[in-house]
């Protein structure tokens, strides 16, 4: 195995051979993470779709990485295979192509020939990718460390946490048992779908660095001689945006890599390729998104904010009036459009600067969604300008629904706590407590070291909260009454009886202080 030395010397040497310091361009980047290697081209993989923080010249040029690496020699292929299956190969194969029909980061693809004749891809691990990676990350991280890299991005991106999730993204992608996993729950979670497939694999081929899979032939999705075929693009990028959502919104399980290679279109079918890289959203997350979802339809600024700060993995003190006026300029950019026709990349991309900024931090599961989505939005476009994928989400998640639930169940909960007509106190007394509570409504105090003044404070404050509570009740009394014809619930005199009773106490402080 190389050394850190060795390792060290030949980045340096790719370095100075494409002029990375001096005359960096997309091409020069882009061939010299493809010599630099598998933790490289991950790296580049994952930068391709930060266009908030690299031109999209140089995401273009990086998202060529996703499928056009530089394969292994077939002879390591070989020696894995024998290695795999304490074999020769030839007992279980009739043959294998020499030339990979894929290569990516982790491993590459072959054609081949079971020894019943049967048409199966074989996809095999890199040779010593594992003990590479591992230690280019942490050659990488020494050199952020020591160049002090990090004050370059400010709050904008860690780049130890995106080290962190490269290798710990790539572990996972280097189990090909585990990958064969994700293609059974896949299959299970879409059976009833008619339009979505994945390869079937063979178990008794496949171990952690072998993966044997069904052989699919087809079109990638964006390949245009579909339209000669008699395919109906719009149709096709109308049923991937649906099934998507539903992956990532129903099953809580999704393809977190739907770039063109690893989708094919044969037999009038959707069929998903390349299961290593997987996402899944717990029922919490999903149900926060939800709530984000609708509150961005409704243009609940408050709700929005709400709900992203509860999706926060590291909660900090936030200014929260920056935080949600800028959320708000997001939301009226993207008002005019209507939520039909906004621009989820862009919008995506706005939003994640603003958390950013605010030193807010969303979960994995939800950031691999966000990538996701980004990458799906890009290959839409491609395959069918027509299609809307917001639209799209706004009638599988059904707003309007979900917005009649939402309020039926915030009514029981608040019925069960307060009784029938506490839901009646104003939306105007609530705003200003939670407003208090989130830190938006601000009290400058300057105190002189005595306690005569904090004692003061403490007082105006109590005061405040009784007034609060005295408008709250006689309020919500006048309301029952108007709604009330007839005979008055019993809330209303309860309501009554602790309206009397503030009154009574704001009075007295009056008097007192008056004395």
């Amino acid at each position: 195995m190389i050394s850190e030395a060795k390792r060290l010397e030949e980045i340096i040497s790719v370095i100075r051979k494409y002029h990375l310091i001096k005359n960096i361009n997309p091409e020069s980047l882009k061939l010299a993470i493809e010599e630099l290697g598998p933790t490289f081209v991950k790296l580049g993989q994952i930068m391709s779709t930060r266009s908030d923080l690299i031109s999209e010249e140089y995401c273009k040029s990086l998202k060529q990485l996703c499928s056009d690496v530089k394969p292994m020699p077939f002879s390591d292929v070989v020696e894995i295979l024998n290695r795999e299956y304490h074999t020769n190969y030839k007992k279980l194969f009739l043959d294998v192509d020499y030339d990979p029909i894929g290569s990516a980061s982790i491993a590459q693809v072959h054609r081949a020939r079971l020894i019943d004749g049967g048409e199966v891809v074989v996809k095999v691990q890199r040779k010593n990718i594992y003990e590479l990676m591992t230690l280019d990350v942490k050659l990488l991280k020494r050199a952020v460390n020591i160049l002090q890299i990090e004050k370059l991005f400010g709050n904008i991106i860690s780049i130890n946490d995106l080290l962190d999730e490269l290798y710990n993204t790539a572990i996972i992608e280097m189990d090909f048992l585990q990958e064969k996993k994700h293609i059974d729950e896949f299959r299970e979670n879409n059976k009833d779908v008619l339009f979505i497939d994945c390869p079937k694999v063979y178990d008794l081929y496949t171990t952690e660095h072998i993966l044997v899979m069904d052989y699919i032939d087809g079109y990638n999705i964006d390949d245009r001689k579909l339209i000669s075929m008699g395919y109906n693009m719009d149709s096709i990028a109308e049923m991937l945006s649906d099934n998507y959502i539903k992956q990532a919104i129903d099953d809580g399980f999704f393809h977190a890599d739907p770039h063109s290679d690893n989708i094919k279109i044969r037999d009038n079918k959707i069929i998903y390729l390349d299961f290593g890289m997987m996402g899944r959203v717990t029922p919490q997350n999903r149900s926060l998104l939800n709530e984000c979802i609708v509150a961005i339809a409704t243009d609940d600024i408050g709700a929005v904010c709400d709900t992203l700060l509860k999706l926060d993995t590291d909660p900090n003190e936030v200014d929260y009036i920056s935080f949600k006026n800028s959320v708000r300029l997001l939301l009226d950019k993207n008002k005019q459009v209507g939520i039909s026709h906004i621009n989820i990349k862009n919008f995506v991309m706005e939003l994640v600067k603003i958390l950013s900024n605010n030193s807010i931090s969303l979960p994995r599961d939800v950031m691999m969604l966000i990538r996701g989505i980004v990458v799906l939005e890009g290959l839409l476009r491609d395959i069918s300008p027509n299609i809307d994928l917001m639209r799209v989400l706004k009638n599988r998640v059904n707003i309007d629904d979900i917005i009649s639930k939402e309020k039926v169940k915030k009514q029981i909960i608040n019925s069960f706590k307060s009784g029938i007509d506490l839901t009646m106190i104003p939306k105007e007394t609530l705003s200003l407590i939670k407003a208090i509570n989130n830190g938006e409504v601000r009290f400058n105090v300057e105190l002189n070291d005595s306690k005569h003044q904090i004692k003061k404070i403490e007082g105006i404050v109590h005061e405040v909260v009784l007034a609060l509570l005295d408008v709250s009740f006689i309020i919500a009394t006048s309301i029952i009454v108007m709604n009330n014809n007839r005979e008055l619930p019993f809330i209303f005199y309860t309501y009554l009886f602790f309206a009397i009773i503030c009154s009574l106490l704001l009075v007295i402080n009056v008097l007192k202080k008056r004395r």
